[in-house]
C-alpha cells in the first residue's frame, strides 16, 4: 500500500515536471516568434517603412491575442496585461502622424524586453525557485 502511494506520488511529480517543461518550450516558441516580428518591425522603421512596421506589429499583436486564453490560464494576469498595454503603446507610435524613430525604438524595446522576461520568469532557475 505504501509503495503504491509512493509510485503514484512519483508519477504525479514527473507529470507536473513534464507539463512545466512543455509550457516553457511553448512559451519560448511564442515569445521568440513575437520578438522576431517586432525586430523586423524595428528594421522597417530604420528603412522608413512605417506602414510595414505597423503591419508586422499588428501581426504580432494578433498572434499574442490568439494565445491570451492560454497565457491567462498559466501566468499572472498582471504580466499578461502589461504586455498588452506595451503592444498598444508601440502601435500608437506607429499609427501617429509624427514619426519619432527614437521614441518608437524605446517603446518597441520595452515590449520585447517584457516578452523576454515572461519566458525568463517561467524558467526553472534557482532565482525563480527562491
Amino acid at each position: 500500500q505504501t509503495m503504491k502511494r509512493l509510485w503514484i506520488s512519483a508519477a504525479l511529480i514527473l507529470s507536473l515536471a513534464l507539463l512545466a517543461g512543455c509550457h516553457v518550450l511553448y512559451l519560448g516558441r511564442l515569445t521568440g516568434e513575437l520578438v522576431d516580428l517586432l525586430d523586423q518591425a524595428q528594421e522597417q522603421v530604420l528603412q522608413d517603412d512605417w506602414s510595414q512596421a505597423e503591419a508586422l506589429t499588428s501581426q504580432a499583436l494578433k498572434l499574442w491575442q490568439r494565445h491570451e486564453f492560454y497565457l491567462h490560464s498559466t501566468m499572472r494576469h498582471n504580466d499578461i496585461d502589461t504586455v498588452l498595454v506595451a503592444f498598444h503603446e508601440v502601435l500608437d507610435f506607429l499609427e501617429g502622424q509624427e514619426r519619432q524613430p527614437a521614441e518608437y525604438a524605446a517603446a518597441n524595446r520595452r515590449l520585447t524586453t517584457q516578452l523576454e522576461l515572461l519566458l525568463e520568469s517561467e524558467l526553472p532557475t534557482l532565482q525563480n525557485l527562491l
